[in-house]
């Protein structure tokens, strides 16, 4: 009944706002810091006209405002607001907001972004943005608005009452994700406690599935702002009773997202998980010694959020970067300028390329029709970004990129530092890097499912003709020791995870001990099996199958073998190089590219010549590589001694 008033009333609304000219915007004083804030004119009448007026302020003059945090929605999809005897278009989704938060009997200032901000003037939409951090910074309370109530939308709220009532806390404990006693070690039973499956699915139609916990500028706006308040309908509930039952153990940076690494029985653990990095980086602001928050840091935490413009994937995240890398928000640049100026400031701040080598993203574009465009990006296909250059990290992207981790100097393939400022030519970035070989050999790649067990025959398939034959005795590999020791150093890319670290004398031993009875075992005849057997299920020593399941398992390669492939380099080096299967082209290393041990590059880049016979002497970057005995600085070395060749590259 409700909805068919508000329904009747704007359609009576539009038939006479109609007759209203357009609202046109008085330029705002950008040299003090000008912005507006709108009073919403009261009325008793849930349907009645929305009324406005304007304001102009600054952050040092201001009366007491309150901040609206929403979605537009459809902006195709409109309603009509009036303001000072005109007309101005907003969303319906705004428009149903004002009306709940319209009081009966007196006006309400608030600051919404649709109505404070001349939306169709591009200078003033940048100037605006510098101001954002500081109008959610002064404001009184952040309004966040998340549509109309639900049956559902109640029990969430009574549930999170409820659960800080019981003083709750979410936490790891022991490598499990749990809930205790605030305080304590006890963890709890959510259904001693009369909390059921009914409460996540409830939690998750408040927390979870809202498209406002995907929006990009709603992260800096509750990140900063004093109080923030949810508001259903006409139900309101503080953000400091969600916050009570958050973990506040600590602050994950780009590498690490929040609690990756545990496992968790409770479904009711992940309705908190997007609220939960919105808290994070609420404590690194509210700390009274604040946490240090870099820009990459940042992006990365809210990777999963969109913005209808890519540009603001970066704008609407600047203020909350304690390092913002003096980039102002400038909307006359299109989003591979911002991209690049994002990528230009980190490689000259930091002195090395971690930006393309350690991406969390992934680089250049993935087409619009590729297999996995649609798990790349978020669901609105205007915030994705194309046509970018290889070497650029597309900050559009909404999914994780695997990346060979080479932090904590793990790994040091090229020069610790690149001369900076970085040369650069439109989108095209000169790099120096050292060749350390071009791929000769590609081993085939078993299409379907890979697991723990069927590691065994995808390593069989991998292993280099030289090493098949057991009874000969194993050549030195070109850097040094035995080529079958090489090769399976190669496919852990000798490294442990999690945490990521080196291979120990420990280690050498103890895995050498396992490969080296797979070898010999494979030459049986109890462990060779038929093509068409499905793969993973054939007979033989069950117990070593599952020893080289659990190093799959406990050293990383599982990830690994799903975004890497072995290759061999002309010269006999060994590597994992990038393999994208069928689910993206030219995303693929193939037969002459070339692996090149970059300055300022922890790991190696895969280049391939952008024309035949590269002509123009042009690059593209086709992904990251391991290049076993060459990630540790030994190619300058070699460069050095004339054994290899220091040169320029031009990416595009």
């Amino acid at each position: 009944m409700l909805r068919t008033l508000i329904r009747l009333g704007r359609v009576d609304l539009r038939s006479r706002l109609n007759r209203s000219p357009l609202y046109s915007y008085r330029p705002v004083d950008s040299s003090s810091g000008g912005f507006r804030l709108a009073i919403l004119q009261p009325s008793a009448s849930f349907p009645a006209p929305i009324t406005c007026t304007l304001t102009e302020v600054t952050l040092d003059d201001h009366p007491i405002y309150e901040a609206l945090s929403y979605v537009w929605g459809d902006p195709k999809i409109q309603a009509t607001v009036k303001i000072e005897n005109a007309s101005l278009k907003v969303t319906t989704n705004l428009e149903l907001a004002l009306r709940y938060l319209r009081l009966p009997d007196k006006p309400r200032t608030l600051w919404v972004d649709a109505i404070c901000i001349d939306q169709s003037n591009i200078s003033e939409r940048s100037q605006q943005v510098r101001l954002m951090k500081g109008i959610y910074s002064s404001c009184a309370v952040d309004l966040i608005w998340l549509g109309e109530s639900t049956n559902e939308t109640q029990k969430a709220m009574d549930t999170v009452k409820r659960m800080k009532s019981l003083h709750l806390q979410r936490l790891t404990h022991r490598g499990r994700k749990d809930f205790a006693i605030s305080g304590s070690d006890e963890l709890v039973s959510f259904h001693k406690l009369g909390l059921d499956y009914t409460a996540s699915s409830a939690l998750e139609a408040l927390l979870q599935y809202p498209t406002l916990w995907e929006r990009v500028w709603v992260m800096q706006e509750i990140a900063c702002c004093p109080r923030a308040v949810l508001v259903v309908g006409h139900l309101t509930l503080e953000w400091e009773a969600v916050s009570g039952i958050l973990d506040h153990s600590g602050m994950p940076d780009r590498y690490h997202l929040p609690f990756s690494h545990q496992s968790y029985d409770l479904d009711i653990w992940d309705a908190f998980s997007k609220v939960q990095v919105i808290e994070h980086q609420r404590e690194a602001r509210n700390l009274a010694v604040p946490i240090n928050s870099t820009l990459l840091d940042v992006l990365s935490r809210f990777r999963a959020t969109y913005s209808t413009d890519p540009r603001d994937k970066i704008y609407g995240l600047l203020g909350l970067a304690t390092d913002n890398l003096a980039i102002v928000p400038d909307y006359t640049k299109n989003p591979q300028e911002v991209y690049i100026d994002v990528a230009l400031a980190q490689i000259n701040a930091t002195q090395n390329l971690d930006i393309i080598t350690q991406s969390l993203w992934p680089l250049g574009h993935t087409s619009s029709t590729a297999p996995r465009a649609k798990l790349a990006y978020s669901k609105n296909p205007a915030s994705r970004v194309e046509n970018l250059p290889s070497w650029l990290p597309n900050f559009s992207s909404t999914v994780a990129k695997k990346i060979l981790f080479a932090q904590r100097f793990i790994f040091c393939a090229g020069a610790e530092k690149c001369k900076t400022p970085v040369e650069i030519s439109e989108s095209a970035l000169k790099v120096t890097g050292i060749v350390i070989g071009a791929i000769a050999t590609m081993k085939p790649v078993r299409e379907g499912h890979f697991s723990t067990r069927s590691f065994s025959p995808w390593a069989r398939d991998w292993l280099p003709n030289v090493l098949a034959n057991t009874n000969t005795k194993d050549e030195e590999y070109i850097t040094g020791g035995a080529k079958f020791e090489a090769f399976w150093r190669t496919l852990m890319t000798d490294c442990l995870a999690v945490p990521t670290r080196r291979l120990s004398d420990e280690d050498l031993q103890k895995y050498g001990e396992i490969f080296n009875a797979w070898r010999r075992a494979i030459s049986l005849p109890f462990l060779k099996y038929p093509e068409s057997e499905e793969m993973g299920k054939f007979a033989g020593d069950e117990d070593l199958i599952v020893q080289m399941a659990g190093v799959a398992k406990t050293t990383g390669i599982f990830d690994l073998i799903r975004e890497w492939q072995f290759a061999e380099l002309e010269g006999g080096v060994y590597a994992m190089v990038p393999w994208e299967g069928p689910r993206e082209e030219n995303k693929d290393a193939r037969v002459g590219d070339l692996l090149v041990a970059v300055e300022g590059g922890k790991v190696p880049l895969v280049l391939r010549g952008r024309e035949r016979n590269n002509a123009g002497g042009k690059w593209e970057v086709v992904g990251t590589a391991y290049a076993h005995g060459f990630m540790d600085g030994l190619a300058s070395q070699w460069a050095e001694e004339g054994k290899f060749l220091k040169r320029g590259f031009v990416l595009v």
